[in-house]
């Protein structure tokens, strides 16, 4: 009987680490390494991988309109307003050149300067800009060059690829 009760205490929280839960949870109030992460749209799935016929520099994630968008690591907001044919986009530098874009949004929820945290809600899903659908674009780059953020999460399995990654004394940063 124990062993299932014990089982049962694990699958809860790594359920909690996994969502990356917004109420105020004994796993938000202890912060630890394992929560520098958050996949943005935890449920969603990918409807459009980067790369393709047409250059596609992101990955679009489908979603229904006003769903929370989650900042996917630790970061600043640099560009948070209305950009082209990515509608409403928010822009946050993380550290070692990593930067995520989130577009599409139908309401940005942070500003410029703002410090975001893994797993914080930064805006809501619409189709604004160039879309057909309520979708998430996610975007990462490293130096301003496009990369495929799949370098970065299993879009599948909506987990981290450790191995994209490096562990410092200060957290992670992309190798």
């Amino acid at each position: 009987m124990k062993t299932k009760t014990i089982i049962l205490l694990i699958g809860m929280v790594l359920t909690l680490t996994m969502g990356c839960a917004q109420s105020k949870s004994v796993v938000q109030q202890q912060r630890d390494s394992s929560q520098w992460w958050c996949y943005p749209l935890p449920g969603a799935k990918v409807i459009s991988p980067y790369g393709g016929r047409r250059h596609h520099s992101g990955s679009d994630i489908k979603t229904k309109a006003n769903d929370q968008i989650l900042a996917a690591f630790d970061g600043e907001v640099v560009f948070s307003g209305k950009f082209g044919g990515y509608g409403n986009l928010i822009r946050i530098k993380h550290p070692n050149g990593l930067e995520t874009y989130y577009s599409h949004n139908s309401k940005n929820l942070v500003k410029v300067g703002d410090y975001v945290r893994a797993g914080q809600v930064i805006a809501l899903t619409g189709r604004t800009g160039r879309a057909t659908t309520e979708h998430l674009h996610f975007e990462t780059r490293v130096n301003g060059k496009h990369v495929n953020s799949n370098k970065y999460f299993d879009h599948e399995q909506h987990t981290i690829r450790l191995k994209a990654f490096k562990k410092t004394k200060d957290g992670y940063v992309v190798r």
